[in-house]
């Protein structure tokens, strides 16, 4: 079943796709519009979908915050419908060269990204005609994630620095640590309105940032606490009452799991040994 809501806050405009063969979406994609820059793509699933809704807004611009298949699969597409220029960071262009290989649950989910080589790279800022937006790197979830940042409007497009104030699995290169660390630099920026990529928020974004935060810390320490009495990844992982999400684990053959949080964990220790 695949299914469109729209999302209006302000001036910017968000068009939210998903899709799913068994019933309800169970997560949505935002691309978002906001003064002619469109921020992400959306997934191939739903291609069709979202050049029928986005085809008709002034785009002139977009800005692709990281590699994964739900942000980054429509952009030759949109690029050629719109003759705009396409923005990334540097990090992301070369990624984007020979994109990873997916999971079968990915690729069930939300489809593959095919390679593009035609970026502008852009690190520092982007502009529009009435808004200015700081690009700050934010890795963890992905090494090459970024958000976009308007200070006077206080606005937050965090790509997929949010989702939830909790997570229950991880891919296998996400890095706990990094992603503790980029909610530290995000939280100390003034914002009232943030648009997640899957889960926007415009009451207490900042609040909702701290209790992600916090509970990565405790998961963190937790599994840290253990690693360094030398306990391995299965005893932590029951030591501390973890639970799989196992029709992921399973759809995925391993590449999302909860142990894959625990393993990040004990990666991040090793690397400071």
């Amino acid at each position: 079943m695949k299914r469109i809501k729209g999302f209006n806050h302000h001036k910017v405009n968000g068009y939210a796709f998903g899709s799913w063969p068994f019933g309800e979406p169970s997560m949505y994609v935002y691309v978002w519009e906001i003064d002619g820059l469109l921020i992400d793509t959306g997934h191939k699933h739903m291609r069709k979908e979202i050049m029928e809704k986005i085809g008709v807004l002034p785009v002139t611009q977009l800005y692709v915050t990281h590699h994964h298949e739900d942000h980054s699969a429509n952009i030759k597409e949109i690029k050629e419908h719109f003759s705009c220029q396409v923005f990334t960071s540097s990090k992301c262009a070369t990624i984007m060269k020979q994109p990873p290989s997916l999971s079968p649950a990915q690729r069930f989910m939300w489809g593959k990204a095919d390679p593009f080589h035609n970026f502008n790279i852009e690190n520092n800022q982007i502009n529009t005609a009435n808004y200015s937006f700081r690009i700050i790197p934010i890795p963890g979830h992905a090494s090459d994630m970024v958000c976009l940042y308007e200070e006077k409007q206080g606005w937050l497009f965090s790509a997929d620095l949010y989702l939830n104030h909790y997570i229950k699995y991880f891919m296998k290169a996400e890095s706990m640590k990094a992603h503790i660390e980029s909610l530290k630099k995000i939280r100390i920026l003034e914002f009232d309105s943030m648009f997640c990529a899957h889960n926007p928020q415009m009451s207490q974004p900042k609040l909702l940032l701290k209790k992600k935060q916090q509970f990565f810390e405790d998961f963190y320490g937790n599994v840290s606490s253990r690693y360094h009495k030398g306990m391995t990844e299965k005893e932590i992982f029951n030591d501390m009452n973890l639970k799989e999400t196992k029709q992921i684990k399973m759809m995925s053959l391993g590449a999302l799991s909860t142990f894959n949080m625990v393993r990040s964990v004990m990666r991040d220790e090793a690397s400071v040994l």
